[in-house]
């Protein structure tokens, strides 16, 4: 007979929740300029760094790193492209390069 482990849970039905009122941007202000930090602006959160996850992370072989700069618009369509159709980064400039050169693509 095996011996099955008890699983130990949180009960929280007796703890009283209350809603947290949010802090006023002014109040933020006041009191980081008081505590010595500088005011910085916040940039909007562009296509490309915000809104475009990763694909998913898997083995593909490939071992050499390649990189360089690039627009903002270019790297949007190549993570847009990848995203889109499930592949990787690599896979999507090796599609890229071989509609280019006019070949298939390994």
């Amino acid at each position: 007979m095996v011996d099955q482990k008890k699983r130990f849970s949180l009960d929280f039905s007796g703890v009283e929740t209350r809603e947290i009122e949010p802090i006023p941007r002014e109040t933020i202000q006041r009191v980081s300029k008081a505590a010595g930090l500088r005011t910085t602006s916040v940039a909007e959160p562009t296509l490309s760094s915000a809104s475009l996850a990763r694909p998913e992370r898997r083995k593909t072989g490939r071992t050499q790193q390649f990189a360089t700069r690039l627009r903002d618009e270019t790297i949007t369509q190549i993570r847009t492209y990848a995203e889109s159709n499930r592949i990787t980064l690599a896979e999507t400039i090796e599609l890229a390069i071989a509609a280019l050169l006019d070949v298939k693509p390994k």
